[in-house]
């Protein structure tokens, strides 16, 4: 009996218990002032710590900028792109080779005398030539005859693409435009020389050139034939089709206008500076005007980031976007190349082989080689003769050359 009492006393002290916390818990909760409440009375429930107002200035160059990121309108049925067959691809195995053949121009007796010297046997090896077969020279036909024999491959450079279009628009001219044409015409529209070209071509010829990509490329050994070279970080099906072939250089419109920022506002100090009460002082090497200011450079310091960290961080971010030009202003377009690919994994690196720049010469550098050496003008005529690597990856290659001076067709 006395164990049952003492049973239900515990039970009655446990629920008045509970009884109690409760209470307690609902009416803490009422009397705690909320954040509604502490900002009607303009007393925060938290200290509030003041915030430094954030100031970003943009200028022209922070603007959103693309190029090469959408597939241009195709040019009266020009091929941008076409692969190499499988089947002509040098391996170690196949003993095949490759031989890449820069700028001819029409000196046929010169590329037959190069064939001889890199013993060319149709049966074993492929041509290719990187554009710019005809004109300038003696003997465009004899050119596109012995590459059409050859069952050669090439890619279009400016001056086939010139002397296409030339035929083609004055095939168009009808009517009045056609009755008035005359070589005064052709030579005021800039046509003459490659209308000349032109006419001395066959239709066979004229057919075949039409049917050459702009781009060339050869898949397994991760490389591209064009004639003046291709824009890095672009994509070969979204590269321009006249910038293919016709680039010498690259600029860079954010690093452009990032420049002229930094003069209008070394000027405005300047100015500043010169109508300013102070009384003149002896100027010192920091006060001459210079593409990097000492403010900006013990501002950097002061943020624990040196000027110079903070010129590779915009000159990375400025150069994202760079536009192919024909000129030679701008930054040469194969040193981008090769930079680019070395900030790539290797097996996502391709090799360029090109022609186009004769004033430059024969160039290789890691991940191009440029093949215009000028023979038109009494120079070489260069071929890169390629063949497959041992272990299946990558190529070796030999670089021969013949002299053109006095080489007559």
């Amino acid at each position: 009996m006395a164990h049952q009492t003492q049973r239900r006393l515990l039970i009655v002290a446990a629920v008045l218990f509970l009884i109690v916390s409760s209470y307690l818990c609902v009416t803490r909760l009422y009397t705690t002032p909320f954040a509604s409440e502490a900002k009607d009375d303009k007393k925060p429930p938290f200290p509030v710590l003041p915030q430094k107002p954030v100031h970003v200035q943009l200028t022209d160059a922070d603007l959103p900028m693309t190029y090469g990121s959408f597939r241009r309108p195709s040019m009266d049925g020009l091929t941008l792109m076409a692969s190499l067959p499988d089947e002509l691809v040098p391996t170690f195995e196949n003993k095949r080779r490759l031989v890449i053949v820069g700028d001819i121009h029409g000196m046929d007796a010169a590329l037959e005398t190069l064939l001889k010297k890199v013993d060319f046997d149709a049966k074993r090896d492929h041509l290719i030539a990187t554009g710019d077969m005809i004109n300038k020279g003696p003997d465009s036909p004899g050119v596109v005859s012995r590459l059409m024999r050859l069952n050669a491959s090439a890619v279009r450079g400016n001056h086939e693409d010139r002397v296409l279009l030339s035929l083609a628009e004055a095939e168009a001219q009808t009517g009045v435009s056609k009755d008035l044409s005359s070589a005064d015409a052709e030579s005021h529209r800039g046509e003459s020389e490659f209308l000349a070209t032109g006419r001395k071509l066959s239709k066979e010829h004229v057919q075949w050139l039409l049917k050459l990509p702009v781009i060339l490329s050869v898949e397994p050994l991760r490389m591209f034939i064009a004639h003046a070279g291709l824009v890095p970080g672009v994509r070969p099906e979204l590269q321009d089709p006249w910038a293919v072939m016709n680039m010498r250089t690259l600029i860079y419109p954010r690093e452009e206008l990032r420049k002229n920022e930094k003069k209008k506002k070394s000027k405005a100090k300047r100015d500043s500076d010169d109508t300013s009460d102070e009384a003149p002082q002896s100027p010192s090497p920091t006060d001459q005007p210079s593409d990097n200011s000492e403010p900006e450079k013990e501002e950097a310091e002061e943020e624990g980031e040196t000027l110079e960290s903070i010129e590779q961080k915009d000159a990375y971010t400025d150069r994202e976007i760079a536009i192919p030009v024909e000129g030679r202003d701008g930054e040469k377009w194969a040193h981008a190349w090769n930079r680019f690919q070395k900030r790539l994994k290797k097996s996502h690196r391709y090799t360029v082989v090109y022609g186009h720049d004769a004033k430059r010469g024969f160039r290789q550098e890691r991940y191009t080689f440029g093949l215009d050496s000028g023979c038109v003008r009494g120079g070489a005529l260069t071929a890169l003769v390629v063949e497959g690597k041992e272990g299946g990856k990558g190529f070796t290659h030999t670089v021969m050359q013949v002299h053109c001076k006095d080489m007559k067709s």
